[in-house]
């Protein structure tokens, strides 16, 4: 059994294994198709890659100030950050 991945143009040709030189009997499988996002798709792999090892991102913390920190409220369209825009 070998395996071999061509464009649909070549689908009737016939394939010969690379060992013994015999036409091979073609079997279908699924096609190699992207979907979704190119982020999706790295978002996808980072997080497969990270399964058995996370990997660790150091930050340094803030140096104090003395003042109150305030937080910035951000908003897609402005208005109030916790109304969900329709």
């Amino acid at each position: 059994m070998f395996e071999l991945t061509r464009p649909m143009a070549q689908v009737r040709d016939p394939a010969e294994c690379p060992d013994c030189g015999v036409h091979g009997k073609r079997l279908l499988s699924a096609p190699n198709l992207t979907t979704g996002s190119l982020a999706s798709r790295r978002a996808g792999a980072v997080n497969e890659r990270s399964q058995n090892e996370p990997r660790i991102v150091k930050r340094e913390a803030p140096k104090p100030t003395g003042e109150p920190v305030k937080r910035a409220v951000q908003s897609a369209h402005g208005g109030y950050p916790w109304a969900i825009g329709h």
